[in-house]
C-alpha cells in the first residue's frame, strides 16, 4: 500500500472535491455499503457531538478510505467490528496514558510545518488553514483517535468477520 503523504492526499481530497453532488451520493452509499461495521464506528465517535461532527466523522472516514484505496489501487476489503473494536481499545489507552491527554495529542499532531499523515487528512478536511473551524479540542481529538483507529484497524485485521 503506498504510504499517506500530502501528494496523495491533496490529489485525492482535490477530486472528491470536483465530485458532482449525485456522484458524491452515490459513492458515500456504496461505502456505507461496503464497510458497515466503519460506518456505525463513525456513529459511535460522534454520539456525543452535533450532527454536524457526525457528518464529518462519516466524512473523514470516507476520505481516509479513499485515499488509502489509492494507495492500493484497489477497493479495501470490508473491515471487520472486531479489528475496529480492538484498535480503538489500544488507542483509548494509549491516550488516557499521554502526558497532557487530548491537549499534548493535537498540539503534536496539528504543529510543526509536518504534520503527520492522519493529522494533514484533518487539516485538509478543515480546509488546510490550520483553523479548525470552530471545532474544539475534544472533536479533533476524537476524529483524529478515529482515523488513526481505522488506519491501524485495516493493517492489524482487514477482511469481513
Amino acid at each position: 500500500m503506498q504510504p499517506i503523504d500530502r501528494g496523495l492526499v491533496d490529489e485525492v481530497w482535490g477530486e472528491i472535491l470536483e465530485y458532482h453532488p449525485a456522484r458524491l451520493q452515490m459513492e458515500a452509499a456504496a461505502f456505507l455499503d461496503q464497510q458497515p461495521h466503519v460506518s456505525a464506528f463513525t456513529s459511535l465517535i460522534g454520539r456525543d457531538f452535533d450532527d454536524t461532527v457526525q457528518r464529518t466523522a462519516f466524512g473523514l472516514a470516507f476520505l481516509l478510505f479513499k485515499i488509502l484505496e489509492r494507495g492500493r489501487a484497489q477497493a479495501l476489503p470490508a473491515l471487520g467490528e472486531d479489528p475496529i473494536n480492538a484498535a480503538y481499545e489500544v488507542n483509548v489507552d494509549w491516550l488516557a496514558a499521554m502526558e497532557g491527554g487530548e491537549a499534548a495529542l493535537m498540539e503534536t499532531v496539528e504543529s510543526g510545518p509536518d504534520p503527520n499523515p492522519l493529522g494533514y487528512i484533518l487539516s485538509v478536511f478543515y480546509e488546510g488553514d490550520g483553523d479548525p473551524g470552530g471545532y474544539d479540542l475534544s472533536v479533533r481529538a476524537n476524529l483524529y483517535l478515529m482515523l488513526k483507529t481505522l488506519t491501524e484497524a485495516l493493517d492489524d485485521g482487514a477482511g469481513e468477520e
